[in-house]
């Protein structure tokens, strides 16, 4: 339920001419919508797991990872450098 109303609220906030924000809300519901930035969230999440796993990465602050020879670089940068490639 947090994450339909939190759709719901994004919806309210970038879709032009809801009519019925009840059947957003009920629609979130029914078929389990998130919010954009849940799904952004859970990329980043993803991403940094598998750096993980692959050692590239040891830790995670904010937008900054760092490797394991303690260097701190740019989320988005790394994510760059470092696409997880899917088989």
């Amino acid at each position: 339920m947090p994450d339909a109303i939190a759709y719901l609220k994004e919806a309210l906030r970038t879709w032009k001419g809801i009519k019925s924000p009840e059947a957003v809300f009920v629609a979130a519901c029914k078929e389990g919508c998130k919010p954009e930035s849940a799904q952004v969230k859970s990329a980043v999440k993803d991403w940094f797991e598998w750096a993980r796993r692959q050692r590239i990465v040891i830790a995670m602050s904010g937008e900054v990872v760092y490797t394991p020879e303690s260097e701190a670089v740019a989320l988005a940068e790394m994510m760059r450098r470092y696409p997880v490639l899917v088989y």
